[in-house]
This record gives C-alpha cells, sequence and structure tokens, in this order.
C-alpha cells in the first residue's frame, strides 16, 4: 500500500479515539462513587502499584479530552494499522490490549504475553516498529550516516545504541552499501545482539544506557557517530546519558537519534505498559516518558552538542506521529586549566558522591557539568561549589580516619580519597561520622553559599551530600528532610527561620536530623528548632568520621536489602512463597498416593513399606523418609501410638493448587520461573523418585540457564540477599588500602549473585581481583561469556581442601558463597578449608537458608549429596539457625552480621545473610607453616646435638 501523507493525521486521531473510548468505558464502569478521585478509582480498579502512573497519565488524558462518539467500531484498527504501514500483527495485539485493559491495569495479564503472544521476541518487538513513520525516519538517518562515511579516509566508526529488533540498523546498512564502515550494534539484552548478529552479520556488543561506557568496553573518543532508534527516552537519566555519548564521541562527532515526543492514547494502552517498572524498582518521576522538541533542544545544547536538523519539519503529515530524527554534532572547546573543584572533585573516585533531587552523582559527572550552562538543580549546585572551591582555592585536608560504615573510594586510593558509604543503587547510607554529626549524609540546597562549603568539607570527610532544588517550599523541604533521613541540613537563613514555623512541621518526623546550620539562626530561631528536636547552629568544621564497625555494616547491608524491595508488594509476595510451598507439600503426599499409599483413610504403612512402594532409588530413600517427618509436622499423615505405623490424618487433602499458585506468584513477582520449576518437578516426581527422571533436566531444560537463573533471582528473600551482599562487599572494598580487594566467590553456579555484587563493587570504584569459581565447567563457560575479562575464573569443590586443588592459603580478602555451603556433606570441614583461605581480618560473606523448604523437598533435594554433618542425625535438608552458628564458631571466625535481623517480615522464611570474621592477628597458613618449618629445623638440630653429645 502506497502511503498517503495526508491520511495520516485522520488515522492517527482515530486510533487515539478507540484508544480513548476503551479508557473512557473502563474509568466509568469502575466500582466507584460517582465523582470519585484517583485514589478511589485506582482502589476500585485494582490498578497494579507498578502500573499506578500509566494509569494516572490516562485520566490526564481524559481529562478535558473530547468525548469519544458512539460509531467507534474496533474492526477499524485493523485498517488504521495498515493504511500506516504496521504489520498485521501489531492491529491484532493493540485489539487484544483494549479487550484485556482490566487485567493489564491489574497486573493479571503482561502486556508481554499480548505482544509476544505465538512470535518470537524479536519478530514481535519489530511489529511494532514497523510502520510509515518509523521507515521514513530510518531512511533519514540511512542518509545521514551515508554522508557522514563519504569521503574519509579511514572508515566511519558507528555504534548503535539500543539497536532492538534491528529496524534502524537494517535501513543505515542498506543505506551504506558498499562505504566502508566500522559499524557496532549495541543492545542491552543478549537476545538482541545475538539476533542481530545472525541476522544482519554486524559486530555486536552489549551496552547499557544507564551505566560508565569506557567500563564496558567503550573507550571515550572511540566513535565517530552515534545512532540511537527511538531507545534514548529509557535512560533513567537522559542529561547524564548525553554526557557518556558526548564523551563516547571523537572531536567532530555526531548523534543520528530517533524519538517520540509526546504519548498517544494508542500508545497509553499499548506499548506503555512495557515502560511500567519491574517489583523493586522506584516508579517513572511524575510519570515523564518522552522529552518535548524544546526539552531535547536544551538537554543537547546542555550535553555540549550543536544541534544541525530536526526531521520532519513543523506541519508535515510525517511529524503527525510525534516522532522526530535529531541530528547533532559535538562542540569543541579547549581544556581549560583545572579549577579547584576540579581538583577536589578529580580525588573523589568513581562512586556516588552526593544526590540531586533524587538522582546519585559520581564526581566524574559533576566535572563534566562545571562550566556549562545548564540551569537545572545539578547546574545550580555545581555553580555554587565551583564558587565556593574559588573563594577557597584549596582543598580541605582529607580525614585518613576510615569513611562511613567503612566504604571508601578506588582501594588503591583509599586513604587520601575516601567515599560515602552507598548501597548497590547508589543512593546515600546514613553510617557513622561525616559532617559534624553522629551518623548519616549532609544535606544542603542548591545556591546556597553557605550550603556548597559545607559539600567541600564534607567530601574530604567522606561523607555524602544530598541536595535540594533552591525553590523548594518550606513544606516540601521538610517532607525531603523527613524522607531522607539527613543528619545534617545546611540551610539559607531564610528558610530556617521559616520552617519550625509551617504548620506541617510538627507533623514532620525530624528525627534523625540532629542539626541545622546557617549563619541566621537568631535565639528565636534556635529555641524553634529546639521544640522540634533539632539543634540550630553556625557553620563549624566537620569532625572526622568514625571507625567502621559490625553494627555499621549490618545496618548498611539491611538498608540495601530492604531497598531492592521497594515497589515489591510484601504481603502478596510472601502469600505467593506460601502458596508455592502449600501446593509442593500437597504435591509430596499425592506422589505417595500414586506409589498406592494413604489412598484410603484407614491405610497403615511403615516407612520402609513407603520406601519400597515407591521404588526409591537408594540415593534418594534418605529423601522419602524425610518427606513422611514433614508431612507428619504439617498435620497431613499421623503416627500410630507405636511410632511405628503412619496413616492418613482426619479430612481430605486437596487436590495441588499449582493454578493458584502459579496466579499469584506471576502477580507478585511479575515471572512464572520459580513456580513453574517447582510445578514440573512436582509432575514427575514418581520418576525422579526411581532414577528415570534426571532432576539436572528439569533446571536446566536443553542445557539452558535461563529457567535457573529466574529461579535464583525472582523470590523476594533471592532480592533481598544479593543485594545484602553486594552492599556488605563493595562496604569490604576499603579493608584492602594498597592493593585490590581480593575476592573468591565459591558454587558461582549461574552468576545471579555475582550480577548484583559486581555493578555494587563498580559504583563504589572498589579496585578488585574477583575470582569467580564452581565446581563445573559449564558453568565457568556461562560466566566467561556474561562477565568476559573483568573477573578470573577457576575451578572449585567444596567438598575438597581448595588449597589442594591450587587456591592460595591467606589469599582472599572476602570470600562469597551465594547458597552453596548446604550442598555440601560436611559443612564443617568445608567451612574449615574456606578458613584457610581468608587472609587476617577477611570476611566470608553466606546466604543460606536455616528452615526446611517443600519445594526444596520436590525439586533441588534430588540434587543434594547425603550429609555426613549434624543433618545426617535429623534428615533435615538445611542446618539451622543454632547449627550455622555453632559452624562459623568452631571455624573460628567472628560472627560480624546476621540479617535479616529479629523482626523483619522475611525473619521467619529462614533464609540468613552471614558475615562473619577472621580474626586480624589470625596468622595466615603460610605463616603458620613457615613458623612450623622452623620449629622442626630447631627441634632436628637439638635431637642431632643430643646425638652427637650422646655418641
Amino acid at each position: 500500500m502506497t502511503p498517503r501523507p495526508e491520511r495520516f493525521p485522520a488515522l492517527l486521531r482515530r486510533l487515539d479515539a478507540l484508544s480513548r473510548s476503551a479508557m473512557t468505558g473502563l474509568v466509568r464502569e469502575a466500582p466507584a462513587p460517582p465523582g470519585a478521585g484517583e485514589a478511589e478509582l485506582i482502589r476500585a480498579l485494582r490498578v497494579a502499584p507498578r502500573h499506578v502512573w500509566l494509569f494516572r497519565r490516562w485520566l490526564t488524558a481524559l481529562d478535558g479530552a473530547e468525548t469519544p462518539g458512539d460509531d467507534l467500531d474496533p474492526a477499524e484498527l485493523d485498517a488504521c494499522y495498515a493504511e500506516l504501514g504496521f504489520p498485521p500483527e501489531m492491529a491484532r495485539f493493540h485489539r487484544a490490549a483494549l479487550a484485556r485493559l482490566p487485567e493489564l491495569l491489574r497486573d493479571e495479564v503482561s502486556v508481554r504475553e499480548l505482544l509476544f503472544d505465538g512470535t518470537d521476541v524479536v519478530p514481535a518487538l519489530a511489529a511494532y516498529q514497523r510502520n510509515v513513520f518509523t521507515a521514513h525516519l530510518n531512511e533519514a538517518c540511512g542518509r545521514l550516516v551515508r554522508a557522514a562515511a563519504a569521503g574519509r579516509r579511514e572508515p566511519l566508526r558507528v555504534v548503535e545504541l539500543g539497536g532492538g529488533a534491528g529496524t534502524t540498523t537494517e535501513a543505515v546498512l542498506a543505506a551504506l552499501g558498499g562505504t566502508p564502515a566500522e559499524y557496532v550494534f549495541t543492545d542491552v539484552s543478549r537476545l538482541f545482539t545475538t539476533a542481530a548478529r545472525e541476522r544482519l552479520g554486524v559486530r555486536t556488543a552489549l551496552l547499557d544506557l544507564d551505566a560508565d561506557f569506557s567500563g564496558q568496553g567503550f573507550d571515550a573518543g572511540t566513535a565517530d557517530l552515534v545512532l540511537a532508534g527511538n531507545v534514548l527516552h529509557n535512560a533513567t537519566d537522559v542529561p547524564r546519558a548525553l554526557a557518556r555519548i558526548r564523551e563516547l564521541l571523537a572531536p567532530g562527532g555526531e548523534l543520528v537519534f530517533t524519538e517520540s515526543t509526546h504519548a498517544t492514547d494508542a500508545v497509553l494502552t499499548s506499548m506503555l505498559f512495557l515502560l511500567s517498572p519491574r517489583p523493586g524498582v522506584p516508579p517513572l518521576r511524575d510519570g515523564k516518558v518522552f522529552l518535548d522538541a524544546e526539552e531535547w533542544r536544551k538537554e543537547l545544547e546542555g550535553a555540549g552538542f550543536a544541534l544541525s536538523d530536526i526531521l520532519p519539519g513543523a506541519g508535515s503529515p510525517w511529524a503527525a506521529s510525534g516522532q522526530l530524527l535529531w541530528h547533532a554534532t559535538t562542540v569543541d572547546s579547549a581544556p581549560a586549566p583545572p579549577s579547584a573543584l576540579d581538583r577536589l572533585l578529580a580525588g573523589l573516585g568513581e562512586g556516588h558522591v552526593c544526590e540531586v533531587d533524587g538522582v546519585p552523582y559520581p564526581a566524574a559527572e559533576l566535572r563534566a557539568t562545571a562550566g556549562t550552562n545548564r540551569t537545572d538543580t545539578v547546574g545550580r549546585f555545581v555553580t555554587g561549589l565551583e564558587e565556593a572551591a574559588r573563594r577557597t582555592e584549596s582543598r580541605p585536608e582529607p580525614n585518613p580516619e576510615p569513611c562511613p560504615e567503612g566504604a571508601r573510594g578506588t582501594a588503591r586510593h583509599a586513604t587520601a580519597n575516601p567515599q560515602p558509604a552507598t548501597h548497590s543503587k547508589g543512593h546515600p547510607l546514613p553510617g557513622p561520622g561525616g559532617a559534624g554529626t553522629a551518623s548519616g549524609p549532609l544535606a544542603v540546597v542548591a545556591g546556597d553559599p553557605t550550603g556548597a562549603v559545607a559539600a567541600l568539607q564534607a567530601w574530604a570527610q567522606g561523607t555524602f551530600v544530598m541536595c535540594a532544588a533552591p525553590g523548594t517550599t518550606p513544606a516540601r523541604l521538610l517532607s525531603w528532610l523527613e524522607r531522607t533521613r539527613a543528619t545534617e541540613a545546611v540551610l539559607a537563613a531564610a528558610l530556617v527561620r521559616a520552617l519550625p514555623h509551617e504548620p506541617s512541621a510538627t507533623l514532620t518526623d525530624l528525627s534523625a536530623l540532629r542539626r541545622v546550620v546557617s549563619s541566621g539562626a537568631s535565639p528565636e530561631t534556635v529555641a524553634a528548632w529546639a521544640a522540634l528536636g533539632p539543634e540550630a547552629v553556625a557553620p563549624r568544621p566537620v569532625p572526622p568520621p568514625a571507625p567502621v564497625t559490625d553494627e555499621a555494616l549490618a545496618a548498611l547491608a539491611a538498608r540495601a536489602a530492604d531497598a531492592a524491595l521497594d515497589g515489591l508488594d510484601l504481603d502478596r509476595a510472601l502469600d505467593a512463597l506460601r502458596g508455592v510451598s502449600r501446593a509442593s507439600l500437597l504435591s509430596l503426599l499425592g506422589a505417595l498416593r500414586r506409589a498406592g499409599c494413604f489412598v484410603r483413610p484407614d491405610d497403615r504403612h511403615t516407612p520402609e513399606e513407603v520406601v519400597r512402594a515407591t521404588g526409591a532409588a537408594p540415593e534418594h530413600r534418605r529423601l522419602v523418609r524425610r518427606w513422611l517427618d514433614v508431612l507428619c509436622e504439617e498435620g497431613l499423615l499421623r503416627r500410630d501410638g507405636d511410632g511405628k505405623g503412619l496413616r492418613s490424618a482426619p479430612g481430605p487433602a486437596p487436590d495441588p493448587a499449582w493454578d493458584i499458585a502459579a496466579h499469584h506468584w506471576s502477580t507478585a513477582y511479575g515471572g512464572t520461573g520459580t513456580v513453574e520449576y517447582a510445578r514440573r518437578c512436582a509432575e514427575a516426581l514418581p520418576e525422579l523418585l526411581t532414577g528415570e527422571r534426571q532432576p539436572f533436566t528439569l533446571l536446566f531444560p536443553e542445557g539452558r540457564t535461563d529457567l535457573a537463573r529466574a529461579l535464583y533471582r525472582e523470590s523476594v528473600t533471592a532480592r533481598y540477599q544479593h543485594h545484602a551482599v553486594a552492599a556488605l562487599v563493595a562496604a569490604l572494598a576499603g579493608l584492602a588500602e594498597t592493593r585490590p580487594l581480593r575476592v573468591l566467590e565459591v558454587g558461582g553456579g549461574t552468576g545471579t549473585t555475582t550480577e548484583v555484587l559486581l555493578p555494587a563493587l563498580g559504583e563504589r570504584g572498589a579496585d578488585v581481583d574477583y575470582v569467580f569459581t564452581d565446581v563445573s565447567p559449564f558453568f565457568l563457560g556461562q560466566a566467561r561469556e556474561r562477565f568476559g575479562a573483568a573477573l578470573r575464573y577457576g575451578v572449585l569443590d567444596i567438598d575438597a581442601d581448595p588449597v589442594a586443588q591450587g587456591h592460595p592459603p591467606g589469599g582472599f580478602d572476602v570470600i562469597v558463597g551465594g547458597g552453596v555451603l548446604n550442598a555440601a556433606a560436611d559443612t564443617d570441614a568445608s567451612v574449615g578449608w574456606l578458613r584457610r583461605l581468608l587472609a587476617p581480618g577477611g570476611r566470608l560473606v553466606l546466604t543460606e537458608p536455616t528452615a526446611e523448604e517443600h519445594w526444596v523437598l520436590a525439586s533441588q533435594a534430588f540434587m543434594m549429596a547425603a550429609p555426613r554433618d549434624a543433618r545426617a542425625a535429623t534428615g533435615a535438608s538445611f542446618l539451622t539457625l543454632d547449627q550455622w552458628r555453632g559452624v562459623l564458631d568452631r571455624a573460628g571466625l567472628r560472627r560480624a552480621v546476621e540479617l535479616p535481623a529479629p523482626g523483619h517480615p522475611l525473619e521467619p522464611l529462614g533464609h540468613r545473610v552471614f558475615a562473619a570474621a577472621l580474626p586480624d592477628d589470625d596468622p595466615t597458613e603460610s605463616e603458620t607453616e613457615s613458623e612450623t618449618e622452623s620449629e622442626t629445623e630447631t627441634e632436628t638440630e637439638s635431637e642431632t646435638e643430643t646425638e652427637t653429645e650422646t655418641n
């Protein structure tokens, strides 16, 4: 069909009207009283928390919009999409989305299920990206890239960001033809890079817009042109993403990208569901998805780009969808000599040093902002810092003491450049010392000169700085101080006077705020603040931070772990866990009944009879006996008075509720990998017992690891543990002051612990020598492919002495084990062996279950060797908490951290995080061996002398 541009606006309006009609009907039919407000509608429609931002966008779109007419027919979708150049799949998808809007809002069905139903992901996504507008803009991209490549002596170096389904790539490669170019297709997902490499034959690489490019193998100045097809809006911070692109480009480099400038009603009811954050990820701020044309212009100028062109022009029918192409070039300027601010920031390493309007920033990005014309909060803050630094013209002397909670910058510069404590997302974590307070970060207001000076002094002391916008109202500032839990605030005189008299002040929780600093604190103001709790004082020098303590490490890890649960409905998540546990428990009983046991209420069987009836292989007979114990404990079986026979408990046992469990799990976690695996294992229990079915084939179907990775990362306990471990190890980066932190991970497996831990170390700027180990070469190969040269790799069997396997005694500062030691045959022996690998003062950081899990009894228990430790006497799968404490104590390790703390919602689940320390004065094995050799030599010499005298 030949495009008819004059028809485009009318077709888009029709699609919007059809979409708006569906939204209007849903809101009108909501079981809420007439005139119900936003909150009432959200409750009435049971909008999932992660979709609330999108529903609010609906209400904004419907407010004042033209009411859809009665002549709308959903069948029009097909004709409209077809004339706009979309494949038929797009109309089918949108029609399905409109029909199931209530379920989409409630998260009972995922838009991914509708979009990718019956098709592979890449073709399904391409269906959305293939239309007249993207085709028109992609052709224009191709022309610009070809023009940039023409006439060059060297091939044009092109890096495409977020290539996705490759629709932009296809057009650009076709336009280049035989023109020489070094083209690199990148995406954050290996799924798309693999598809592009196979289908288009291009060089590919993984690249995350939200992380430092150089740390991902893309060094500064190594690209001549950066291409991005409708992807930059996915960046969590657009200015920071543009700054990274600017750094990647060589002088005179070009940026060519396409972007939408507004969300249509059609997109609001379809593709935007994909942008709702997953559980544990903060929601979109203010529901802002796309920047408008003027905002893009300002962002480009602020990042150091000169805008060359915007296509198509205003008023063109090709611009009706709001999709535009931007062409910009870098603005070159002579480097200025480093200022006092530049010198200070250059010494702060790569970790986040401040938070501005809720967004964390490393020192390098503050340096990039210095001298620009940015007028946002970050620009105002940096301008104030520059002025303060010019006035002082010298960097405050850094404090040589340990930083808050033991966190530091790059290890080899730790003493000179202390760093603030942050969790794995880089946000501040209150800790001992800094900014003249007993604990926690410093809060300042952008543009306040006293606050700028205080920020410089705080960084010299290793304290994290938080900054609010200068126009923040007193009420909002109070709310911000309450939310951030700042312990010291440096405020302008007017704000210091106004805040205590704000009506909401007495209702604000300022229990964390110890001190308010301002030169305008009069006696009346001091008294007003004292009534609220904090002390109001004049500016004074910042005292040194306190040294690291076990309590501080525990608090840091706990906050990081809890932050990973933000956005997750904890009650729903725990209910989902209980549902899977109950279904698994009933499946155990069901497997016994399928073997002919406990079918009738009066059936009586001894454990030996049950084992024989199931045909259990010798290695699984112990497991069947454990099932019987658990079924008795849970009231599904009962023992006879003599204790030898077993009978069914009174009352029928319901069938395993796997469908209900799967629905609850999907609703709580947004995925079903864990429950699908548990269900498949439950269905295969008879074959697993006899050995006809191998458990590894269920966990790694066709040799794939995607199911296992989902299993180890989906649940609330996995999220909590991974982030607690990451925060602990990142904070312990301060252990090594003159060399890299030496980290050994044992039983790395699918790398789900590693993938959280490495970014936490990277955000801290830690210099790390990381050794990833597993007993299986298969997992080592998978890890090499995922993590590359960032790690070293080796084989380590936890059931054998690691020193005999080539790992150096006393060679590691931190040893990490993510849920692996429960697979050891003798936990005491394995922990003792690992202890030999720790340097004096080193830490063993472990995550382990300490309570029986029903779904494990029906799945992974088939892969566990018969234990030779305390579990052998009880038949339990896991050591209890007290038994674990005994293991660590017997190994001579000090128990420093145990999480979650008593009273935490996750505590009853039994999943624990341990950090145990080797005493600082404990000699390494090499030293002990040397002393032993010396003693032996002395004894030998003495014996020889005695023999000589006797002779």
